[in-house]
């Protein structure tokens, strides 16, 4: 049918020429057969979305490995804590044992001196009852025969002088028996309060060595918990390494397989662009339509919110070379055709959204992206100004806009170098 009709369409060419009709310049344009990305731009479709399932399972995986990593981070911290713990602990019982030793032979060196106290508070206060009976006989037998005694003394002093010796010998003798018996007094009072004093060092000490052997058991305890503690996170922590491993490796495929499908996809869409610039070739070969491009909407809506320069792109944040015009529109406004042409594309991109790519021949093309809604179809052929689609902002978009491109021999070139801003 298409060979026919091509045959019908070169022999009206040949009579009209034959019959010296002059044939503008832009209807000699012979189209060609546009290439269908459709079927391809599904495959893409269907591995972008293969791509976002594999990104969610990254998600998923990622935070997978970071829980468990902390859960591994967090047991190799408590496993250090519980060691330093032991090591405190057992420092602990250690000084306990040093401290309940010393404290069993500092009692065992009390009740020995408190031993020997007692031995000689009860030795001394023998002597001071031998001594006190000695010197109760002594003043009993002075009291009774002290006026006798004395008397023979004083007469039998040769002198006055002898006499006054006499009776300071009288008088030393009784004091010397009073100061003796003051001494053991004191003696024994000493001896006392020595005991005394050992009994409280005993006490104190018997009080101290009950507190700490008491407190022994529970730090015993305490450590056999530490102890049964660190064999536990010990165990935790060779489990969660095997579920950390196992996750960074789970992590580790997903992010291969998102590689590779990412690999995919790319040579998937570089495939369609080549066959896109195959297609256009095949059209550069023919004549350009001619005439200068118009104005891809309604001329009232004729501000250009970014033009085909350098910037930082609006969504992501990154410097790129922007490869067209944007032109901002009411949602559903028309989007018209630049020029007459064949359309080559009329699909839906992750990117540009819904586009539609329009071939004017001569190497030259058009783009009109982000639209809410397509109005043609691959293959089919439209006319300057016709409608072509409805303005929109899918895709990667702010706002609803006309993304305007220009590309000459595959190239993107500056719009404004082949339409006039009205």
């Amino acid at each position: 049918m298409k060979k026919t009709i091509i045959r019908l369409g070169t022999l009206v060419l040949s009579v009209l020429l034959l019959a010296g009709y002059v044939i503008p310049m832009w209807s000699l344009t012979v189209p060609v057969s546009a290439y269908d990305a459709t079927a391809d731009k599904q495959a893409v479709k269907k591995m972008e979305e293969e791509l976002a399932v594999l990104r969610g399972s990254s998600a998923v995986a990622s935070q997978a490995y970071k829980d468990a990593l902390a859960a591994y981070n967090q047991t190799a911290a408590d496993i250090a804590a519980a060691e330093q713990l032991k090591i405190s602990l057992d420092r602990e019982i250690l000084a306990l044992e040093t401290e309940i030793e010393k404290t069993q032979e500092l009692l065992t060196t009390y009740n020995e001196q408190l031993e020997y106290y007692s031995v000689a508070v009860v030795e001394k206060q023998a002597e001071i009852d031998d001594r006190y009976a000695v010197f109760i006989d002594r003043v009993r037998i002075n009291y009774e025969d002290s006026f006798t005694s004395y008397l023979e003394i004083v007469l039998s002093s040769d002198s006055f002088s002898d006499l006054l010796y006499r009776v300071d010998i009288i008088a030393s003798l009784l004091d010397y028996d009073k100061r003796v018996l003051e001494a053991l007094d004191r003696s024994k009072k000493e001896l006392s309060q020595m005991e005394a004093d050992y009994q409280l060092l005993q006490y104190n000490a018997q009080q101290t060595l009950d507190a700490l052997s008491e407190k022994m058991p529970e730090l015993e305890e305490k450590r056999a918990q530490n102890e049964a503690l660190i064999v536990q996170l010990e165990e935790d922590f060779v489990r969660l390494k095997e579920n950390k491993d196992a996750t960074e490796e789970e992590k580790r495929r997903v992010e291969e397989q998102i590689k590779a499908k990412q690999a995919q996809v790319a040579a998937a869409e570089a495939e369609i662009d080549r066959k896109i610039k195959e297609a256009e070739e095949r059209e550069r070969l023919a004549n350009y339509v001619g005439g200068a491009l118009g104005w891809p909407c309604d001329i009232k809506h004729n501000v250009i919110s970014s033009y085909f320069v350098n910037r930082i792109n609006p969504i992501y944040g990154y410097r790129e070379q922007h490869n067209g015009i944007d032109i901002p529109l009411p949602y559903g406004s028309p989007v018209l055709a630049a020029n007459a042409g064949t359309v080559i594309v009329s699909e839906y991109h992750y990117s540009y959204g819904y586009y539609v790519v329009i071939d004017h021949g001569g190497g030259i093309s058009t783009l009109y992206g982000h639209n809410s809604k397509l109005l043609v179809a691959v293959g089919d052929q439209v006319t300057k100004g016709q409608q072509i689609a409805k303005a929109g902002s899918t895709g990667y978009s702010t706002g609803s806009h006309i993304h305007f491109c220009v590309r000459e021999n595959g190239v993107h070139v500056d719009p404004l170098g082949y339409v006039n801003q009205p």
